[in-house]
Order: C-alpha cells, then structure tokens, then sequence
C-alpha cells in the first residue's frame, strides 16, 4: 500500500508561486485580449518598436500570457512555462525600467490600458521583479504538487511516501 505523504514546505512554496505567476499571466493577458487597441496603445508608448513590430507584439503578447498561465494552472509543462515566464517578465521589466529613466509619463499597460499615465512606478518594478524570481525558482524546479505533468512522466515526482527508512525528493 502507497501511503499519500503531507506537503512539504517546499511542495507549497511550489505550488503558491505557481497559482501566482498563473493568475498574474491569466489577468493580464485576459484583460489584454479584451482590449485590443489598449494592448497596442501600450506597446507603443514605451517607444521600443516600430509601427508594424508593435501591432503584432500587441496581437500575439495576450495569448502568449494566457498561454503561460494556463499550462501554470495545471501544471503542464511547468519548465518551459516558467521559462517562458521569466523572458516575457525580464523582457517587462527591461522595456519598464527603460521608460522610468528616459521619464516617459506612460501608463505600464500591464494589466490592460495602456499609453499617456503617470509613469511607471517603482512598484511595478518591484512586482515585476518579485514575479521573475518566482518563473526562475519554478524554471529550476518545476516538480511539485498537483501536476498534469507528473501523469504524462509516468513517474514518481515525490507526491508518494517511499519505503520506510528512505528520503523522498520532491
């Protein structure tokens, strides 16, 4: 008989950054997609890209952020989602910190709106920084509680209790 084993601290952690970095991802791109000329508006305000390169980066980022929250969500190819998560975040924070110095008075677009606003803020850097770091602990360890993966590997990814006596890797 396989008994179940409590969650670790580890398991949880796992688990909070994962439904965190989903429903960050799932928000975004969600209200993104709902408003396509605030998706370019934002693109375009932090004066990055040209005209035609700023359409499609508006087109494709909402699916892209939804695409990453919901393999988050259920565990689905947890590595290259975090990773993904974690260039999409780099490139966020990278195109944000460039618009707070040059002082550009924009709105940060991310979570829908988007163009002329108050400047991006040091709090937008700090959670967008926060949230990196969470795609790259989850990148490094994407074995964790309530996975889709774990049934598609068709292994143990420490979710059991082994024999008595010996230690359980999660």
């Amino acid at each position: 008989m396989i008994a179940r084993r409590r969650p670790s601290g580890a398991d949880l952690l796992h688990l909070g950054l994962r439904a965190a970095l989903a429903g960050v991802f799932l928000w975004s791109g969600v209200a993104k997609a709902l408003d396509r000329q605030g998706a370019v508006l934002a693109v375009d305000a932090y004066e990055l890209l040209p005209a035609r390169a700023v359409e499609v980066v508006a087109a494709i980022l909402p699916w892209a952020e939804i695409g990453i929250g919901a393999l988050l969500l259920v565990g689905l190819a947890v590595r290259p989602a975090a990773a993904g998560a974690a260039g999409l975040l780099a490139a966020f924070l990278g195109a944000m910190a460039q618009a707070k110095a040059r002082g550009l008075r924009i709105d940060c677009g991310c979570f829908g709106g988007g163009g002329p606003g108050e400047g991006v803020r040091w709090t937008d850097l700090g959670r967008d920084a926060l949230l990196l770091g969470s795609a790259v602990v989850l990148a490094l360890r994407p074995r964790g509680p309530l996975r889709l993966d774990r049934y598609l590997e068709g292994g143990d990814d420490g979710d059991r209790e082994g024999p008595p006596g010996s230690a359980v890797e999660g």
